[in-house]
């Protein structure tokens, strides 16, 4: 349910193209949820987060990397794991030893939870000045983290990474990733005692596991592979331009059918590449390119409860075959999302990294925000500046349409202020209530 991070980045020739998402919003027909922030466990000099996953509103898993403050100094060096117990994210401790002498680099990718107490981790311990990499899987008791041998199929002097991670019961849990150069698909699976490799039609690196009763997918690349419970085939391929290409950085299924993100790589300028979203819906017979809201990528998606959220750089897409509706999400700056996950009720997680005082350190939001709320304004004019005082000041602008919508404001009474040159201000009042984007007019008078 989420992507591949580590040195995994598609290089960008040119200016990345896509219209922005950072102030746009859509109305519904009632007033929608807001989403909130919660404050990270202390995770080091460097810190980012790049997988979630939720067995309840109390037991959620967030896993990334951390640099105590060790050289080499701006790499990940240690495995990094926080569990939120429904007030506050506690630090819990990711054992690794040296693996590498001379030095190493090490993160969590992916984590999922089988149940309250059942979770697993996946990710890689690398040696920086070589292509040397092994593979590394933890369980989650509730209490601690325990690390399971892994297989190596590239062997010692060569890459072996996983990237994601996925369950359908306690015995029955899915690790993908990459192995060798150039990379091979590596599938890995836990069946209760030992996690074994599984042998599948080459694809390259793997990004995304997704899996449902009798079912499990795999996606990189261009490309998803499903296993029936008896072999593996490919999926037709995905809906795009000839010379265009697909980044696949997260599955996920539900009634619709097989849901699966990235980004869309094509040629721009001269001799230019630029990204843009990209999301398809696979209902058992073909696939339908669905509306990706714009932006330059998406990150991970989840299905939460009725709703398919997707991750962009900078917020949350609600994925319908209509379109997208960017969410109601909090003005983090700098804000990074990598990945999502929702509990079984279907409240939504993500996590990734922020900056704080020039150094990354993990970022986390949900839905619906705990003690927070938001708003939503309508100023009559595009490029106008909003600013909100209140328990929390902040400024933001509007879009093309005049409108405006923030997350993770505290509860409370604000003012709210619309300004742009030459025009009379729009002033309102509003009182923000958790969980929830409270409608403010606030429209501002320009002369003809």
């Amino acid at each position: 349910m989420k992507a591949r991070r580590a040195g995994r980045a598609v290089a960008v020739l040119a200016a990345v193209c896509g219209a922005g998402l950072g102030s746009t919003w859509a109305a519904a027909a009632q007033q929608p949820v807001a989403w909130g922030t919660t404050v990270s466990a202390p995770a080091g000099a460097l810190g980012q987060l790049f997988g979630v996953a939720a067995a309840s509103p109390s037991d959620v898993l967030a896993v990334g990397g951390f640099n105590p403050g060790q050289p080499p100094t701006a790499l990940l060096t240690k495995p990094y794991a926080e569990h939120w117990i429904g007030t506050g994210w506690s630090a819990t401790r990711v054992p690794l030893g040296t693996v590498y002498s001379s030095g190493q680099a090490a993160q969590l990718n992916g984590v999922t939870e089988v149940a309250p107490g059942d979770g697993w981790a996946v990710g890689t311990v690398s040696d920086p000045s070589s292509s040397a990499s092994k593979t590394l899987a933890y369980h989650w008791d509730g209490t601690a983290w325990t690390r399971n041998p892994t297989p190596n199929p590239a062997g010692p002097s060569q890459g072996n990474e996983l990237a994601a991670v996925a369950a359908r019961g306690a015995a029955d849990v899915w690790a993908v990733g990459g192995d060798n150069y150039p990379e091979k698909s590596l599938v890995l699976h836990w069946n209760g005692s030992a996690w074994r490799q599984v042998s599948v039609p080459d694809i390259g690196a793997l990004d995304a596991v997704t899996t449902a009763p009798g079912r499990v997918w795999i996606g990189g690349g261009d490309t998803v592979e499903q296993f029936d419970g008896t072999a593996w085939t490919k999926l037709p391929a995905l809906p795009v331009q000839a010379q265009d290409f697909v980044a696949l950085t997260g599955l996920a299924d539900n009634a619709s059918g097989l849901w699966a993100v990235g980004n869309l790589e094509f040629s721009c300028g001269e001799g230019g590449t630029c990204t843009a979203s990209y999301a398809a819906l696979w209902n058992g017979t073909a696939w339908t390119a669905v509306p990706a809201g714009g932006g330059t990528g998406l990150s991970g998606v989840v299905t939460a409860g009725s709703k398919v959220l997707a991750t962009f750089q900078t917020g949350v897409l609600r994925l319908s075959l209509a379109g997208a509706t960017a969410q109601i999400t909090p003005a983090l700056n700098p804000l990074v999302l990598s990945a999502i996950g929702a509990d079984p009720a279907g409240n939504p997680w993500a996590v990734g990294q922020t900056t704080v005082q020039g150094k990354a350190q993990p970022a986390i939001i949900n839905a619906p925000g705990i003690g927070q709320g938001g708003i939503t304004v309508t100023t009559g004019a595009a490029g106008a500046t909003v600013t909100w005082v209140g328990p929390v000041t902040g400024t933001g602008g509007t879009d093309e349409g005049g409108r405006f919508a923030v997350g993770g404001l505290p509860d409370g009474s604000y003012t709210v202020t619309v300004s742009l040159p030459g025009c009379q201000p729009g002033i309102a009042t509003a009182t923000v209530t958790a969980g929830q984007a409270t409608a403010v007019n606030a429209h501002i008078t320009c002369p003809p």
